[in-house]
């Protein structure tokens, strides 16, 4: 993902070279070595969260230190930790929310699965050329997303214990192209395509027995040049990615959140980087959207039909602005609070803080 970033193939035509000119820039090599090395320490040092979209489980994963997770329930209102696991700043980690947690170690491409409930743990080496980057787990399948290798999108049905590589269409399927993160609705495996323009989301059937089949794709807007897709939340009525940019060497950060998955209506959050990056996780839930911030703490903005803006014509590539002075902020002095964690099942938040000398703990807040 990283790699890969000054790679921008020129698609459409003249009218549409015209206009992403006024917005998206290439500047020099400085530049580029700048946002690249900005972009790294915005990755490194962290356990990427893969999951999200899932319904129906009563499990959640939460940092107990920069070395060890839990996966946890929560009853009795208090949160109950049911088994740690180590990781390092390679891992990635996910659970089904049901009976699962896997493990990736994205060095090696070994994932550790673990069963909860009968605590058996299965040893998994991914079969193909890819550099993992997102892993998500349901009842019946294990899938990882990544870069830079042959296959950008695999699948592991627990069942038969058979690997798949998903395809990938041939418009997707240019140079520097990644997955970067992936979530799921009702019927759907969504994929969200990464760095190069344009960008894409793709739709996959989801089944209970087999290999999934394609379906789809749609365009995403862009919010300025060399955009880079660090996450992505999904409800039953928005989308929402988080998203890093440069342009003339100024570096900024988005939050884009889409009314459906037609992606037609969007509006974008943007702020400026400081020496360091500001929005550090997001949630959606309900008509809200709940904001992680290094410098102002935790943000709510109450999401409104009319800061949507729909694509009047196939050359309106980018997303509708919204002043992020509408967020309202808590500040928590002398803590960052680096992920927000919802717990299934109840109009609870899990904040994830990180003190000044760098001990992490978790604090519940409810949802009004």
């Amino acid at each position: 993902m990283i790699l890969y970033i000054g790679f921008i193939p020129i698609l459409g035509g003249y009218s549409y070279i015209l206009h992403l000119y006024k917005k998206v820039t290439c500047k020099a090599k400085n530049d580029m070595r700048k946002i690249i090395f900005t972009s790294i320490i915005f990755l490194s040092f962290q356990v990427i969260f893969g999951q999200n979209g899932l319904k129906n489980g009563n499990l959640f994963l939460l940092q107990e230190n920069r070395k060890t997770y839990s996966i946890n329930s929560f009853r009795n209102d208090q949160i109950n930790k049911l088994k740690s696991f180590a990781v390092s700043e390679k891992s990635i980690i996910a659970t089904d929310q049901k009976e699962r947690v896997a493990v990736l170690d994205t060095m090696q491409n070994k994932i550790q699965l673990f069963d909860i409930h009968t605590t058996i743990e299965t040893n998994l080496l991914i079969p193909f050329d890819i550099k993992p980057k997102t892993i998500l787990i349901n009842q019946h399948n294990l899938f990882v997303g990544g870069e830079m290798g042959k296959e950008l999108l695999i699948q592991y049905h627990f069942k038969s214990k058979k690997w798949f590589k998903l395809h990938i269409p041939k418009e997707v399927m240019s140079y520097g192209k990644a997955v970067d993160d992936l979530v799921v609705n009702d019927s759907l495996l969504i994929a969200v395509d990464n760095i190069i323009i344009p960008k894409y989301i793709l739709y996959y059937k989801l089944n209970l027995t087999d290999e999934l089949e394609y379906s789809h794709f749609e365009k995403l807007k862009s919010n300025s040049s060399y955009e880079s897709i660090h996450k992505a939340r999904i409800t039953e009525n928005f989308l929402g990615l988080l998203s890093t940019t440069m342009n003339w060497g100024t570096q900024s950060e988005h939050i884009t959140l889409y009314s459906d998955l037609k992606l037609l209506k969007s509006f974008a959050i943007s702020t400026e980087y400081k020496g360091k990056w500001s929005f550090n996780d997001i949630l959606i839930i309900d008509n809200k959207l709940f904001i992680a911030s290094s410098f102002r703490g935790f943000g709510v903005l109450e999401i409104k039909e009319d800061y949507f803006q729909e694509s009047k014509h196939e050359h309106d590539i980018f997303n509708a602005d919204v002043d992020e002075k509408l967020i309202e902020y808590k500040r928590y002095r002398n803590r960052e609070i680096i992920r927000l964690t919802k717990i299934p099942n109840e109009p609870k938040i899990v904040l994830t803080i990180k003190q000044k000398g760098g001990k992490i703990e978790n604090e519940i807040i409810e949802i009004e």
